[in-house]
């Protein structure tokens, strides 16, 4: 017999025709074990790839087609194989939310545990940290600032991590705050060149370096400032970055336009001049720095703030 009587919830049905409401098949892909849960034999399974009436592109993985697989197929395929809870992801991902890069072999998430083994197709890599997945054009693919960070800290040359960073922030895939979330959040392995890259977008805009200086009080326990706090000057109202009121010191972020412009490096002289006046000192931080040097910027932010020693 092709088919066990009552052994699934598509055994009424004809092999080739499953239940609608049940139906294994994605794609023309199903797993053996829904294929079984269906009410096909194992053994009838079996015969049929051997035949060449169907393929097995992964193990215990069948597509019922010859010929060729797609290259959605391979990915459906990798999705079965990974499991419940996987989605694509890095460059897999990265490339179908539509931007340009190299690929390899296929890339699945999915969450920590048991998992099976990555073949010379597909690259089976597995989570810590929880990790959020939607449907892109039908399959399940990691959320796009995820995807976009899990690729960079793969890459291994600083121009091909710009190159994904800048046209994943010009395409509005991602924002500068939001790769700033993931790098946090990200193992340190191969964070090196992402920092160095995103330290060069974030330098050119202040709510993003303010961000990642919040990130970093955060994640070191320091007590949280005061963020554009109001001090009241003889030259009238002016905003610190950072400001720890109590006691009478702040933080200022310098971006890269603070260093370019001769004009504003007046101005904040001026303004630096009348806020330390009043008795609020100043500790002033290169923007870059909170990206790439954030350990070092922690160490100096602790010791200004008197709840250290100085190294």
């Amino acid at each position: 017999m092709d088919r066990v009587a009552g052994a699934g919830p598509c055994s009424r049905h004809a092999p080739d025709m499953a239940s609608s409401q049940h139906d294994p098949w994605l794609d023309d892909l199903a797993t053996i074990s829904a294929l079984t849960g269906c009410g096909w034999t194992y053994d009838r399974v079996r015969r049929r790839i051997r035949t060449g009436s169907w393929q097995e592109p992964l193990p215990r993985v069948v597509l019922r087609t010859t010929g060729e697989p797609t290259r959605r197929q391979w990915e459906r395929a990798a999705l079965l194989y990974s499991g419940p809870g996987s989605a694509l992801s890095h460059a897999t991902a990265v490339m179908r939310w539509g931007l340009p890069v190299r690929t390899g072999r296929i890339v699945v998430t999915r969450p920590g545990g048991t998992h099976p083994r990555s073949t010379e197709r597909v690259w089976v890599r597995q989570s810590v940290r929880p990790f959020r997945a939607v449907q892109v054009n039908g399959l399940p693919v990691t959320l796009a600032p995820r995807s976009v960070m899990d690729t960079a800290l793969d890459l291994r040359r600083l121009s091909e991590v710009d190159d994904l960073f800048g046209r994943a922030v010009q395409g509005g895939l991602v924002t500068v705050d939001l790769l700033g979330d993931e790098l946090h959040q990200a193992p340190s392995a191969g964070s090196r060149l992402p920092r160095l890259a995103l330290s060069e977008l974030a330098s050119g805009s202040h709510a993003a370096s303010e961000a990642q200086l919040v990130r970093l009080v955060r994640r070191a326990g320091l007590p949280m400032p005061e963020l554009n706090a109001a001090v009241t000057t003889a030259l009238g109202v002016r905003y610190v970055d950072a400001l720890w009121r109590a006691l009478g010191k702040g933080v200022e972020v310098d971006g890269q336009k603070y260093h370019l412009s001769p004009t504003q490096w007046q101005a904040d002289l001026v303004r630096q001049n009348a806020v330390q006046s009043v008795g609020v000192v100043l500790l002033r931080l290169a923007a870059r720095r909170l990206w790439t040097e954030p350990d070092a910027v922690l160490r100096e932010i602790r010791w200004f703030l008197g709840l250290t020693q100085a190294a």
